[in-house]
């Protein structure tokens, strides 16, 4: 998005595709994240010799650890993403790693969630990424209007797409 403006019939969009000309687009309403930092001012964290980056953030380790040894960094202030899963995995490999289990952060697929109405939810690549990775790739897609469960509680609207790589089978 380039930028977007009010207008006689709500706001007005500036959208730049990659690789396209840009296009000026009319909707109702907006919706504008502009992402989120970690609260790691006034923690006291240079007392414990830490220091933040210009960011916010703490440098860790494929363990977690900081800069001091003894002292494991997750979640937010670990860095990006900033994503509940990703923080809850942290925990799990800085109290294996402090307990002596030779682990390392490493993630093949992250969940990510934005919570509006509907959900939207991803893991894994995107179809793009995975054309960049020349992966060859099949792709399904499975509207909710076909779903039972869906239907039972009214909420047919969205799909769901898988993206695999057809040279691995899958069982």
């Amino acid at each position: 998005m380039k930028g977007c403006k009010k207008s006689a019939q709500g706001i007005e969009v500036t959208l730049v595709p990659p690789g396209g000309p840009e296009a000026k687009h009319e909707f109702e309403v907006a919706l504008v994240t502009i992402g989120r930092t970690p609260n790691s001012e006034n923690l006291g964290l240079e007392k414990a010799g830490l220091k933040t980056d210009s960011k916010g953030f703490l440098a860790v380790d494929a363990q977690r650890r900081t800069a001091v040894p003894h002292v494991y960094a997750i979640g937010d202030i670990a860095g990006q993403p900033l994503l509940a899963h990703k923080g809850s995995k942290e925990g799990i490999i800085a109290a294996e790693a402090m307990a002596g289990m030779k682990v390392a952060y490493d993630v093949v697929a992250m969940p990510a969630v934005i919570f509006t109405d509907p959900e939207i939810a991803t893991v894994g690549m995107t179809e793009a990424e995975a054309k960049a990775k020349d992966l060859d790739i099949r792709v399904g897609i499975f509207p909710f209007a076909a779903n039972g469960r869906a239907l039972s509680v009214s909420e047919s609207d969205g799909f769901v797409k898988m993206i695999g790589d057809g040279r691995r089978a899958v069982y």
